[in-house]
């Protein structure tokens, strides 16, 4: 579990994994975005978005933590970080399995009504 909370410091495994996740998104952003709608490639793809993102993200804030808040609340913080990482995961997986998508989404913010 302290590695979870401690995402940005968690070891040269946990680094490796969290560098992937990055070449991952690179390419699966586009992957998502050309593919047709309704296609299964393309819900794939959101539920890959869907898992991959909250975990960019938590450690990415895991790394601010570190850097701008003190030592003695930082814990509180992580934990916080924590619960915040897990409510984006399962409303992106909500979306993605029990609505439209997250590709579908984002495009339809872009439309022209």
């Amino acid at each position: 579990m302290d590695k979870i909370l401690r995402a940005d410091a968690a070891g040269p495994a946990f680094q490796r994994l969290a560098e992937a996740n990055h070449i991952f998104l690179a390419g699966v952003v586009p992957v998502a975005a050309l593919s047709p709608a309704g296609s299964y490639l393309g819900k794939a793809a959101d539920i890959a978005l869907g898992i991959a993102i909250p975990v960019h993200s938590h450690v990415a804030i895991n790394s601010v933590l570190s850097d701008y808040v003190p030592k003695s609340v930082r814990g509180v913080a992580r934990v916080g970080a924590l619960a915040s990482s897990s409510i984006m995961l399962l409303g992106l997986l909500k979306l993605n399995l029990m609505g439209p998508g997250l590709t579908a989404t984002v495009k339809e913010l872009w439309k022209k009504k």
